[in-house]
């Protein structure tokens, strides 16, 4: 598989949906088996496809993704920590991509955030970057009366882009890049 915008998409796109679906071994095909996850948040490493994906399968069960937000990012990266060293070193003439996610996690009542940066090398995951957050009250220092301009929002209940399987599939729906292209000027 190329490395087109598109693809690349559709790639990211297409994880979170097997993840949602609790489609593991699906999952763990789109990696690279020698990818590695970052969780900076908890600064832990995982190494390898079967890593990246068991964390997530033994995660309590009862929570719903929902991709609110899917970008083809240009990299930006010149010397990478040492975190983010691959354990492979991809060929020089190798198209990479990095796209990012927005998801919200909702379970038991409470929603998480994670920004996830992909890079994709022929047509896999190679690296997953997971910044993670959750919702929770300001403190009380931060309260409208002593913050002027400051409103509270509702919680945040976009439903985002379909994870449904069988929407992911080129019969059944365009590529993701033609339903979010920006009109040119």
């Amino acid at each position: 598989m190329d490395c087109t915008t598109s693809s690349s998409l559709e790639l990211v796109r297409r994880f979170w949906a097997l993840y949602q679906a609790r489609r593991w071994n699906e999952a763990k095909s789109l990696l690279n088996p020698a990818a590695h996850c970052l969780w900076w948040a908890t600064a832990e490493r995982f190494d390898g496809a079967p890593a990246i994906v068991h964390v997530n399968e033994v995660y309590p069960e009862g929570w719903t993704i929902h991709l609110l937000d899917l970008n083809l990012l240009d990299s930006g990266r010149n010397e990478p920590s040492d975190a983010l060293q691959p354990i492979h070193q991809p060929p020089p003439d190798q198209q990479v991509q990095r796209v990012h996610s927005l998801v919200r996690v909702d379970q038991d009542g409470r929603s998480f955030y994670a920004n996830s940066f992909f890079t994709i090398q022929a047509g896999q995951i190679s690296a997953i970057e997971e910044y993670w957050a959750d919702t929770q009250a300001p403190p009380a220092w931060r309260s409208p009366e002593a913050m002027p301009g400051l409103q509270v929002m509702a919680a945040d209940r976009r439903e985002g882009l379909s994870l449904q399987i069988n929407e992911l599939t080129a019969a059944t729906s365009p590529p993701l890049a033609q339903r979010t292209t920006k009109p040119e000027p």
